[in-house]
C-alpha cells in the first residue's frame, strides 16, 4: 500500500488570533474551519487553455461530522443533529445533518440560533481524532488505487483525485467514481458525493449539484449548467466580491465568463483574471503536492458548557487538555520550551502567563504540573466567579527523535509512544496516565 509523505494526522482545530497581541496569539482564540481557496495563477499550466482528455473527481463526505456520529449512534439517524455543541446551548455549529439543514440550520451558527430555528435540534461535541482517522483510512484506500501524485487532500472530509491514468473517457471516469462510492460505504459505512468534470474548479462545483450521495458531471458539452448558476455559486467568491460583480452587471457565472477582460482585471487585478477563467472552464491547475508545515505551536482552548469554580474540575480540565497537547507534540517529533494557559471567567475576562521550562519536553507529567503551576497564580475562582473556558499552549517547538527526554531520572520513565498508539486505535479514555495532583 503506498503511504502519503502529507498521510500525518490532520489537526482538528484551526484557529484564528482576535487580535495582533502576543498575548492575543497565545491566549485569545477562536475556533476556525479550514479555510478554503480557489487555485493560485502559478498553480495554473499557462501553455494550455483548456484541459484536454483529463478526467478530475472532487470527493466530498456529506455533512462529514453529523454523518459519523448518526452512523456510530443509532439513535441519531433520521434526526436533527449538529455537531459542535454537547450539553446547554454553549457552542457553535460546525455542521448540520441534512435533516437539520432542512430546518434552517447552518454552519458556524450558535447552538442557541440553532435551537430556535430548529427546537428538536440534537447538539452533540466534536470527536477530532475520530474523524481524523477516518479520513486518512479513506485517504489509504485511495492511495492504492491512484499514484501518490493523483490524489490530494484538500481537507478533513474533502479531497480532489485526477484519474487520467485510470480512465480513458467519461464513460471509464464515472464507472470508476462508482467505485469509489461504494468502496467508502463499504470500509467505512458513509455516503460521499462526488463532482466529475475535464477541471478541478467545475468538478468541485459539480458536487453541490447533486448532493447528497450523489454524482454529478460536467463535461464541455453540458457547461450551461454551471453557467447559469448564481456567481457567488463559484469557487473563490465570497459575499462581497459577489456584490461587486453585482456592481458590474454579472449574476452568473455565465455572464462572468463572457466578461471583458479588462474590466474584470482592472477591477480585481489577477484574482479576476483567475475567476474569469476557471468561469470559462480554463482551470488548468493540476493536483497540489502540500509541502508539510513547520509547526512553532500546539494549543488547546476548551469552553465548558457550565462554568466551573471546583479545583478538583479545574484540575481534570487541565489534565485532558495536556494530555491532547503532548499527544499532538509526539505524533510530530516535537519538544517545547515555553508552556503557556490561560483562563475565562464568567465576565469574559482573561487571565493567563507563560513559563520557560528548565528542559524542553513533550512529557505530559511535566507540562500538566507546569501547567497547575501556572493555574495557582492566577486568580482563584469561587461560587461568584466561575472559570468558563481553559486555554493551554506549548511553544518554541524543536524537532526531536526520542519521546522521554530526563535521561537522569531513568526511574520514571513512560512507554508514551505504546500509549498513543493505543488512543490512536481505540479512542482517548482506553489509557490514561496518573499525572498526581499537580
Amino acid at each position: 500500500m503506498h503511504t502519503a509523505k502529507n498521510s500525518g494526522k490532520l489537526s482538528s482545530s484551526y484557529f484564528i488570533p482576535r487580535d495582533a497581541s502576543r498575548e492575543s496569539h497565545l491566549f485569545k482564540r477562536v475556533r476556525m474551519m479550514a479555510s478554503y481557496s480557489f487555485p493560485h495563477h502559478k498553480d495554473h499550466n499557462h501553455k494550455i487553455d483548456i484541459n484536454r482528455n483529463r478526467f478530475f473527481i472532487h470527493l466530498d463526505l456529506d455533512a462529514f461530522f453529523a454523518q459519523v456520529e448518526q452512523r456510530d449512534n443509532p439513535k441519531l439517524r433520521g434526526k436533527p443533529v449538529s455537531v459542535g455543541g454537547g450539553k446547554g446551548n454553549r457552542g457553535i455549529v460546525m455542521t448540520a445533518s441534512y435533516e437539520a439543514r432542512a430546518m434552517g440550520v447552518e454552519i458556524g451558527m450558535s447552538v442557541v440560533d440553532a435551537r430556535r430555528l430548529c427546537p428538536d435540534l440534537i447538539s452533540v461535541p466534536s470527536y477530532g481524532t475520530k474523524y481524523e482517522a477516518i479520513t486518512q483510512n479513506i485517504i489509504c484506500h485511495l492511495l492504492e488505487l491512484l499514484p501518490e501524485d493523483c490524489v490530494e487532500q484538500y481537507s478533513i472530509d474533502e479531497c480532489f483525485l485526477d484519474i487520467t491514468p485510470v480512465a480513458n473517457d467519461y464513460f471509464q471516469a464515472a464507472k470508476f467514481a462508482w467505485h469509489l462510492k461504494t468502496m467508502i460505504r463499504r470500509i467505512e459505512n458513509l455516503q460521499v458525493s462526488i463532482g466529475l468534470s475535464f477541471n478541478k474548479s467545475f468538478a468541485k462545483m459539480a458536487t453541490k449539484l447533486n448532493k447528497p450521495d450523489g454524482l454529478f458531471i460536467v463535461r464541455e458539452e453540458n457547461l450551461d449548467v454551471i453557467h447559469r448558476l448564481p456567481v457567488k455559486k463559484m469557487w473563490g467568491i465570497g459575499h462581497r466580491m459577489e456584490i461587486r460583480l453585482h456592481s458590474l452587471g454579472i449574476r452568473t457565472i455565465g455572464e462572468l465568463a463572457n466578461s471583458d477582460f479588462h474590466a474584470i482585471h482592472k477591477e480585481f487585478g489577477i484574482n479576476g483574471v483567475i475567476l474569469r477563467k476557471i468561469a470559462r472552464g480554463e482551470d488548468t491547475s493540476g493536483i497540489s503536492q502540500h509541502v508539510e508545515r513547520v509547526e512553532k505551536s500546539f494549543s488547546h482552548n476548551h469552553t465548558l458548557s457550565d462554568a466551573i469554580y471546583d479545583d478538583s474540575r479545574a484540575m481534570d480540565e487541565i489534565k485532558r487538555m495536556t494530555e491532547y497537547v503532548c499527544r499532538r507534540m509526539r505524533s510530530k517529533d516535537l519538544i517545547t520550551d515555553h508552556v503557556a494557559l490561560s483562563i475565562r471567567f464568567d465576565d469574559l475576562g482573561y487571565r493567563g502567563n507563560k513559563v520557560r521550562l528548565v528542559h524542553p519536553t513533550n512529557s505530559e507529567k511535566e507540562v500538566f504540573h507546569t501547567a497547575m503551576a501556572i493555574y495557582r497564580k492566577l486568580p482563584q475562582p469561587n461560587s461568584n466567579y466561575k472559570i468558563r473556558t481553559f486555554g493551554i499552549s506549548c511553544f518554541e517547538l524543536h524537532k526531536v527523535s526520542g519521546y522521554n527526554l530526563d535521561f537522569f531520572n531513568r526511574d520514571h520513565l513512560i512507554p508514551y509512544k505504546q500509549m498513543d498508539f493505543l488512543k490512536d486505535k481505540y479512542g482517548e479514555n482506553i489509557i490514561r496516565l496518573g499525572l498526581g495532583n499537580g
